[in-house]
């Protein structure tokens, strides 16, 4: 089952179309639509909103299941308590900067769910509304995380749909000083490593998705910003979406992994997925 946090915004009605999209493609084909009731948009504009979705639920052939929330002490606490314990679900959020900040996901409701355990979580960032939630060229930067592509499958293979291309991309972080110094040697045996790593994802891709109707591609680099080289890689590639994994270490580590997040959510211009798997 998909479920859907919608803040009752214009916004949430972009975020809204991914999860529907999700939604159509599942074998229940069921939504839970949960929206809290913090006063931050007029009642009845929400209520307008919500009540068009759940038209285009039944349109497009998907059962949804609306609650509507009191707000508790606060949003984080409303929502997780209507978030049912199912690792096979997805809870679908926004995550877009703050009246005078600077920041996306930092300190967000979006942050807090990403750290929950009922559930995967996908909190995105919408750039590209027109897409209508069916990217078709996407770029997964790959961390080297032990538990391999297990943690993006829940979210890739509702993606995968509509996909025509996807990009695997290992950056290796270096330190500025080591960069300097890095012989021949040590930086091939740097790019075995990240190859080495994004054969074993094709290789795990290629187990849980034997039939692949998309084209499949990988990259490599050496890098002191990460960041940087995902998103010029994105904008020469012209991808319609980022999918970046989080895990606790670098929701609770923001000088460096959340740092980096915060800025491709700044400045991509393509749709940001920004998922924590089981």
């Amino acid at each position: 089952m998909i479920i859907l946090a919608h803040d009752g915004s214009i916004y949430g009605d972009w975020v809204a179309r991914y999860a529907l999209q999700f939604a159509a493609d599942e074998a229940d084909r069921k939504l839970l639509l949960l929206n809290v009731l913090d006063g931050k948009i007029n009642p009845e504009i929400v209520e307008a909103r919500l009540d068009r979705f759940k038209e285009n639920c039944q349109e497009a052939g998907v059962e949804c299941l609306s609650h509507i929330l009191p707000l508790g002490k606060t949003v984080y606490r409303s929502l997780r308590q209507a978030i049912p314990f199912d690792p096979e679900s997805l809870l679908i959020c926004g995550t877009r900067v703050k009246p005078n900040k600077r920041s996306f996901l930092g300190g967000s409701v979006a942050e807090q769910l990403l750290r929950s355990h009922q559930c995967p979580v996908l909190a995105l960032r919408v750039v590209q509304p027109g897409l209508l939630g069916t990217p078709h060229d996407l770029l997964v930067p790959l961390a080297g995380h032990l538990r391999g592509f297990a943690r993006v499958w829940p979210v890739f293979r509702r993606l995968a749909t509509h996909l025509n291309k996807v990009h695997l991309f290992r950056a290796l972080t270096i330190n500025a000083l080591l960069q300097t110094h890095l012989t021949p040697t040590r930086r091939q045996t740097l790019r075995n490593i990240g190859r080495t790593h994004l054969a074993q994802i094709c290789a795990e891709l290629n187990e849980f998705m034997p039939l692949q109707h998309f084209l499949l591609d990988q990259s490599v680099t050496i890098t002191t910003d990460w960041p940087h080289e995902t998103l010029t890689l994105a904008s020469r590639l012209k991808v319609q979406m980022i999918l970046l994994g989080v895990s606790e270490r670098s929701l609770a580590h923001r000088l460096f992994h959340g740092a980096g997040i915060e800025k491709i959510l700044r400045e991509a211009t393509c749709d940001i997925g920004i998922y924590r798997g089981p």
